[in-house]
């Protein structure tokens, strides 16, 4: 049998001052830092209208430390998938307060459910996540961005968002390392310039373009938003990834202190 996603980010060496990823498609990145393994807005069940299928299966999901979900639609709290992964590994389940009323609902333990929401913090298995603002309008209205902090490595996962530069500050001050924008352009949620403008403002030293092309109705640019970032925010690494692919991000300078 072929390697998954999580079989091959879990064969990176990860050691301190490093952390890997593989874009899962839509708004799914698996995460690895030093000891942990997390799940960011998995969306892996076939479902009418994909344009085309997750790079991880339910069923492969195992040895994760934390799922973490930014609100509670389906391409972001798959509800035929997470019951699958809970069977199949130890993690806790993240998110907002919808999040968790979906989570018990689909019949995750009570104890493995954590409420996040904007400005409050969780520590599970060696992650520290924050919630961060997000404006997903009266769609989502307890939507949240994340930051996860992996020893020191912050990747600023933004969710579904508009651009709201001044909301957006209590997260660009903790100056993220890695930046997950949405670049759909629909629903109220970041286009490809708006993603890049938020890229200049966080000054992260990579943003990846997540959240395009899975239905018809997504829509998104990633070509845009690539030269969007590099006339905005130049001396940012700026990448368009494919489902299933991966990368290891180095941090050559020690974190801030945390405010």
């Amino acid at each position: 049998m072929s390697l998954t996603p999580l079989d091959r980010l879990r064969e990176v060496p990860v050691e301190p001052g490093r952390a890997a990823m593989v874009w899962l498609g839509q708004a799914g990145f698996a995460l690895r830092g030093v000891g942990a393994t997390a799940l960011v807005d998995p969306f892996l069940s076939p479902y009418e209208g994909r344009r085309y299928q997750s790079a991880l299966l339910p069923e492969h999901c195992t040895d994760l430390d934390v799922v973490l979900c930014t609100h509670e639609h389906l391409d972001h709290l798959d509800t035929a998938a997470l019951p699958v992964i809970a069977r199949h590994t130890a993690a806790q389940f993240v998110g907002p307060r919808e999040c968790v009323r979906i989570f018990r609902e689909i019949g995750i333990p009570e104890q493995r459910c954590h409420l996040l929401e904007e400005g409050k913090e969780i520590e599970l298995a060696g992650i520290r996540a924050a919630g961060m603002y997000a404006d997903h309008g009266d769609l989502a209205p307890d939507a949240i961005g994340i930051i996860l902090d992996f020893d020191g490595i912050r990747i600023y996962h933004t969710g579904d968002t508009a651009y709201r530069p001044t909301e957006f500050q209590g997260a660009i001050r903790l100056q993220p390392d890695i930046l997950l924008p949405c670049i759909n352009g629909r629903y109220g949620n970041l286009n490809a310039e708006e993603a890049a403008l938020l890229v200049r403002d966080a000054s992260p030293k990579i943003a990846i373009a997540s959240h395009f092309w899975m239905f018809i109705e997504h829509d998104g640019d990633p070509a845009g938003f690539l030269e969007h970032c590099a006339r905005l925010a130049p001396g940012v690494q700026a990448m368009v990834m494919k489902p299933g692919e991966g990368y290891l991000y180095r941090k050559s300078v020690a974190a801030p202190p945390r405010e």
